[in-house]
C-alpha cells in the first residue's frame, strides 16, 4: 500500500486538511514520556489504496525535528511526505499557493565554507507542482520581517527540518506554502484570520494528484 504523511506546524493548519480529507485522529501513547506524546497529533485514513496521515509537531525547527523523527521511528516510512503550511514572502501575493522547489537553512552560516545549504545533506531538489508557482524556501528559527535577500523567496520556521529528514530516511518530499505576509507580523495576524484568504483546504486538488 502507498503511504502519504502530511506535515504542518499548527493545529489551526492541519486540522483544516484533515477534516477535509476525512482524516480521523489516532491515540499517540508513549508511556516513557507524555511530554513527547503530547508533542505531535496523527490523523489518519485510508483514501482509495493509499494511507494517508497527517502529523501536526509544532511551530519551528527543533520540534519538527523531534516530532517527525518519533514519527518515522514508531510508523511504516512513507513513500511521500507533504509539507504545507503558511509562510511569509518577499514578493508573492497574499494568499497565492507556492510550491517549493529548493530548502535552505537561513540560520546557517560557517564563514567562507558553507552557507544556507549544508554540502553533504538536504540537498535535494522537491517535487513541484507544475500549475504553481515555484519559488526557494528559507528557514529560519524567528518570524522573518527584513532580508538582504533580494529575490523572491519564501521564509518560514519548519521545512529545512523536513528536508534534513527526508534525505536522510530517501523519502520524496513536496512542499506547498500559503503566503501569509509580505514580511510583516502586523499583516499576518491580520491575514490568518480571514478564513476565506487563508483557507488551506484547496491544498486537498494537490494532495489528490499523487493519492491511488
Amino acid at each position: 500500500m502507498k503511504r502519504i504523511l502530511i506535515h504542518c506546524a499548527m493545529e489551526k493548519e492541519g486540522e483544516k486538511i484533515a477534516y477535509a480529507l476525512n482524516l480521523k485522529k489516532i491515540k499517540n501513547d508513549n508511556e516513557i514520556n507524555e511530554k513527547l506524546t503530547n508533542l505531535i497529533k496523527i490523523y489518519r485514513a485510508i483514501i482509495k489504496n493509499t494511507e494517508v496521515s497527517l502529523l501536526i509537531t509544532g511551530i519551528g525547527k527543533q520540534k519538527t525535528a523531534i516530532g517527525l523523527t518519533k514519527y518515522l521511528c514508531e510508523n511504516e516510512k512513507p513513500d511521500l511526505l507533504i509539507n504545507i503550511g503558511y509562510a511569509g514572502s518577499t514578493h508573492s501575493k497574499i494568499s497565492s499557493w507556492i510550491s517549493i522547489n529548493k530548502s535552505f537553512n537561513l540560520d546557517w552560516d560557517i564563514t567562507g565554507e558553507e552557507k544556507y545549504s549544508m554540502h553533504d545533506i538536504g540537498n535535494q531538489d522537491l517535487i513541484t507542482i507544475d500549475e504553481l508557482e515555484k519559488l526557494p524556501c528559507y528557514t529560519a528559527e524567528y518570524f522573518v520581517n527584513k532580508t538582504d535577500i533580494t529575490d523572491n523567496v519564501i521564509f518560514d520556521m519548519e521545512l529545512h527540518s523536513v528536508t534534513l529528514l527526508s534525505d536522510l530516511y530517501n523519502i520524496d518530499l513536496i512542499s506547498l506554502k500559503k503566503v501569509s505576509d509580505n514580511l510583516s507580523i502586523d499583516d499576518y495576524y491580520t491575514t490568518i484570520e480571514d478564513n476565506n484568504l487563508m483557507e488551506l483546504e484547496s491544498s486537498v486538488k494537490y494532495i489528490n494528484k499523487f493519492i491511488e
